[in-house]
């Protein structure tokens, strides 16, 4: 008589892939889950903003100092496409008015990033950013190919990881907190480029919404970026003097063939800030509520399990 016992089989949710390609809100939760992207990332981000608020000024100019070096990253901000072949005006550097223009922008972006991951509105916008560099969504169509959007992105999160690692007064367990929150949401936002440059997915296009034409830094007709200024308050809340660098060990250093190399390697980032004695995280009745389609779960749900 064989054995009829029936197998252990592990719980397996079930993923719906036409909502990865077709519904926002349906990836988003499915990659929430994936990561294991909870309430203590909302308030390891939430707690950590003005830390990371602090560095945006440094992280932007540190940014925009790369893509310069570079012909076929800087070609964008002229021709308004990395696969043009032409030259580059030799004379375009971090004070040419397209480059500070540009600055607004990702300013506003980093500010964005510590803003309430726990609305939807926040990975829309995420998406929106990746939409628009593939020239859509946009009256003046913008084409950046995507091997220079996630090296970018890597340079960004290497340049904050170092930072937040090297602060000499946050306590190890806050730091950690921060760093795989802050990595969560960018490689989120990685993914949310993807989504919009590969092909996977292409037999629902036509089950896609049609993006709208918005002036950049609007979603759905309303302004959701800022220029990223901060007051004084708000710098001497973070710890930091009116016009001091947080990085302040940062220096080019020379390369085998004596030009200067920007970032070759960090050698201490040290953003000055106080101690915690006024900072202490929040305690579990604090924390952020979710909102929307994270409502009803500490980790959102995903695609496919119950509510």
């Amino acid at each position: 008589m064989p054995n009829m016992t029936p197998l252990n089989r592990r719980p397996m949710q079930h993923i719906e892939r036409r909502d990865l390609y077709t519904n926002l809100e349906m990836r988003i939760q499915y990659l929430h889950s994936f990561l294991d992207f909870s309430s203590r990332d909302i308030e390891a981000l939430v707690t950590g903003a003005k830390y990371i608020k602090a560095l945006i000024p440094a992280v932007v100019n540190i940014v925009y100092k790369k893509l310069l070096q570079y012909d076929i990253t800087a070609r964008a901000f002229e021709t308004r496409s990395t696969s043009y072949s032409g030259p580059v005006d030799p004379n375009l550097n971090e004070n040419s008015p397209q480059i500070l223009h540009r600055k607004m922008f990702l300013r506003g972006y980093l500010n964005k990033l510590c803003s309430d991951p726990s609305r939807m509105e926040f990975w829309e916008y995420l998406d929106k950013v990746g939409m628009m560099h593939v020239g859509q969504g946009r009256a003046h169509p913008l084409h950046v190919e995507y091997v220079h959007i996630g090296v970018t992105l890597s340079f960004v999160q290497d340049i904050i990881t170092e930072a937040v690692l090297s602060h000499p007064r946050l306590k190890m367990d806050r730091k950690i907190a921060l760093v795989k929150a802050l990595s969560k949401v960018i490689w989120i936002q990685n993914d949310l480029f993807a989504k919009w440059y590969v092909r996977d997915g292409d037999e629902f296009a036509e089950e896609r919404l049609v993006p709208e034409v918005e002036p950049e830094g609007y979603l759905h007709g309303k302004k959701v970026l800022n220029d990223g200024c901060e007051g004084e308050s708000e710098i001497e809340d973070s710890g930091m003097t009116a016009g001091s660098c947080p990085f302040k060990n940062l220096a080019p250093s020379p390369t085998r063939g004596g030009e200067d190399a920007l970032r070759a390697g960090v050698e201490k980032i040290t953003l000055e800030g106080r101690g915690d004695a006024d900072d202490t995280a929040r305690r579990p009745e604090d924390a952020p509520v979710l909102t929307g389609a994270f409502a009803h779960s500490a980790i959102p749900r995903a695609v496919g399990s119950s509510a």
